[in-house]
């Protein structure tokens, strides 16, 4: 059972390695609706010149709040995981100590009363492995739905280039704004890579 127990913990470390990378992704999206806002105040201060990008600047700071909350949701079903995760080692221990004893023990009268318990712990740690799966499955469908929003966001920083032109004296400062959307959208990418590949390992070791 020992390399059961050695699965259970590569697990928590890729969840943990999951919920680092995430971090950044929150920070950077609050960055790019605070700029968002800051764009929304220049729009208007442009007037005329700036009418076509105020209605931008509300996408971005969507993308930039759906990013947060995508960011919030990842975190809380990768805390589920690691609950669920707590369980199927605490199954797994109970499992090893139980057949530690039986097997030191194999000629005790009642040995055989233990093989209700280790029923219970199996039932527990199929139950666990069930679990899993599931939230597995939740996690991938929150990473992919995060992608999905950050091809919108680049098409938006895409869009935004074309707008700022009209804005004269305005440019430079929006056109600012839509490339930190570019930058940020191809750093949160770059983080949503890095979890896939940590979300692939503890696939991989609930598997085995």
């Amino acid at each position: 059972m020992t390399s059961s127990v050695q699965q259970v913990e590569d697990k928590f470390v890729a969840l943990a390695s999951i919920a680092a990378e995430l971090n950044s992704v929150m920070a950077v999206a609050w960055g790019v609706s605070l700029a968002a806002k800051n764009a929304k105040v220049i729009s208007a201060q442009a007037g005329d010149k700036g009418l076509g990008f105020q209605p931008i600047t509300e996408f971005i700071d969507e993308v930039a709040q759906q990013a947060m909350q995508g960011v919030q949701d990842i975190n809380d079903e990768a805390l589920h995981l690691t609950k669920i995760a707590v369980n199927e080692q605490r199954s797994v221990d109970a499992y090893r100590r139980f057949d530690s004893v039986r097997k030191k023990n194999d000629k005790a009268r009642y040995i055989g009363s233990m093989a209700i318990a280790m029923q219970q712990v199996e039932q527990h740690m199929h139950d666990s492995k069930q679990a899993m799966k599931k939230s597995l499955n939740n996690l991938n469908a929150l990473l992919e739905s995060m992608d999905e929003c950050m091809l919108s966001a680049r098409a938006i920083a895409s869009v935004s280039r074309i707008v700022t032109s009209n804005a004269q004296e305005y440019r430079d400062k929006l056109a600012l704004v839509a490339d930190d959307l570019d930058k940020a959208t191809i750093f949160i990418k770059e983080k949503l890579a890095e979890s896939y590949v940590h979300l692939s390992n503890v696939n991989m070791r609930s598997h085995k």
